[in-house]
């Protein structure tokens, strides 16, 4: 089956400097890339969780992808057809749709919820001859009352604003939605209804979905395939059930491990990925994951691994993959200050 969406090798560039150095010293400064050498692909129907911590590059990414941010090297194909210009772009977004991450910021306050819906249809040039009933349409498709077309932003709760947002991005019919965080700022209750909501609208439309989010525990029972992202690469590819089953990149083994576990009896041990994240203009040599990881050695520090194709349709970036029941693995699994010896070892007991 032909992907929907193709991407090789895609890498963003960004100049060091702002304004007032280049107009100091003009002389053209190196740029750093802030996407390096993406390579993915989204089947028709398909949902894709793309998962890393905040500065990991997700946003970034999709908005390249929808020629938001413009790429200093690569390919994206969108359904077979290679996307070069702003034409091809333009082309590509009446096909497709962004859900943006603050639901009412994307909003303009001064128009009523009616006219944001079909403001889409306007701005590509779809006919509409009655706004207001296709307005109410969208509006029951997310399970939202007729009434609210004629409601403001600032009068929606959070959970309301993003499933207006929703609407909005299928008020075009789209083959593709990139939400960035559609869970973000919501309670845990709202956070399932709107997933949910996506992924029922995905079985009715037929529409396929990349999910960008800093949650694993949200994106676990909606994705079909997870992408784990770290510093602007991609670390890890496979299914959702075999990356939590067995993760085979150290920054996905401990982001997994940082998953609360639903048990009142189990208070939470220090499961914080240690250090921050380091920035693009600083990358580390070698694995940029090093200067985390808990069980790098010398070559992680001088030689960046390559893509391993591994079993399972799985791909990992890393020397020394976390194979089931290999060295590396037992080796994570006492050197991590993350592990405490199984998944239902991590939280120690409290006292009766």
């Amino acid at each position: 089956m032909t992907p929907l969406l193709a991407v090789e090798d895609l890498s963003v560039t960004i100049g060091q400097g702002g304004f007032l150095s280049r107009l100091l010293d003009p002389r053209p400064l190196p740029g750093f890339n802030i996407i390096d050498g993406v390579t993915l692909a989204l089947m028709p129907g398909e949902t894709l969780g793309l998962v890393g911590e905040s500065g990991s590059g997700k946003t970034t990414l999709a908005r390249t992808i929808l020629g938001l941010v413009k790429a200093a090297a690569g390919r994206i194909a969108f359904d077979d057809h290679e996307v070069r210009t702003s034409v091809d772009f333009r082309a590509m977004r009446r096909r497709s749709a962004m859900m943006f991450q603050d639901p009412v910021a994307s909003l303009s306050p001064r128009l009523r919820i009616g006219t944001l819906l079909t403001e889409p249809l306007v701005i590509q040039g779809v006919a509409v001859p009655d706004r207001r009933a296709t307005a109410k349409t969208l509006l029951a498709q997310v399970g939202l009352p007729a009434s609210f077309v004629d409601r403001f932003p600032h009068e929606l709760s959070g959970g309301q604003a993003r499933r207006v947002g929703v609407a909005r991005a299928l008020s075009v019919k789209p083959r593709l939605l990139l939400a960035d965080e559609p869970t973000a700022g919501l309670d845990v209750s709202v956070q399932g209804d709107v997933l949910n909501l996506i992924a029922e609208l995905k079985r009715d439309l037929g529409f396929a979905a990349m999910i960008v989010t800093h949650n694993l525990a949200v994106i676990r029972h909606v994705s079909d395939r997870l992408a784990i992202m770290y510093l602007g690469r991609l670390v890890e590819t496979g299914p959702t059930q075999d990356v939590f089953d067995a993760p085979m990149h150290p920054y996905t083994a401990t982001l997994i491990q940082s998953e609360p576990v639903p048990d009142p009896r189990r208070r939470r041990a220090d499961l914080a990925i240690r250090g921050e994240i380091p920035s693009v203009f600083r990358r580390p040599p070698g694995c940029e994951f090093h200067t985390r990881c808990p069980i790098a050695q010398p070559r992680c520090r001088t030689e960046a691994p390559a893509y391993r194709h591994m079993p399972g349709e799985r791909t990992v970036r890393c020397h020394f993959p976390l194979e089931t029941g290999g060295q590396e693995r037992e080796a994570f699994s006492r050197a991590s200050p993350n592990h405490r010896g199984n998944r239902h070892d991590q939280m120690e007991h409290r006292p009766a």
